[in-house]
């Protein structure tokens, strides 16, 4: 599963930047190594159909 909706993933894009433009480098955790391991995960559970749709991650996200 990927994002289909071009809109949806601009929108999650343009989020992504302005929070790096606004990040000061004490701000950012992540090595690159970890972000691409992060990313290879990803990929590894979205191949294995473990995803949520968009109402199972509106919900999970009002725990956070």
């Amino acid at each position: 599963m990927g994002i289909q909706d071009e809109k949806l993933f601009a929108k999650v894009e343009s989020t992504i930047h302005k929070g790096m433009r606004s990040a000061k480098p004490n701000d950012i955790v992540f090595t690159k190594a970890e972000i691409i391991e992060r990313a290879e995960f990803s990929n590894k559970q979205i191949k294995k159909d473990h995803v949520l749709n968009q109402k199972e991650l509106e919900a999970q996200s009002k725990n956070w």
